[in-house]
């Protein structure tokens, strides 16, 4: 049911299972970085939100 749908998951599942590994790699790639710029959203969101969060102050 997940796999029958077109995309970038069914692709890189696909190339998985074929051994594609270039398109594979890619595929990991593109969800990794997608991953980090959605981190960095909501990072920038929680400062937004809650001007108390400050990312520049750290006590060691």
């Amino acid at each position: 049911m997940i796999f029958s749908l077109d995309g970038l998951g069914l692709l890189g599942f696909e190339s998985a299972i074929s051994r594609d590994y270039p398109v594979m790699f890619a595929t990991l790639y593109f969800f990794t970085l997608l991953g980090l710029v959605l981190n960095i959203i909501g990072d920038l969101t929680y400062t937004a939100v809650d001007p108390r969060i400050d990312f520049e102050k750290r006590d060691t």
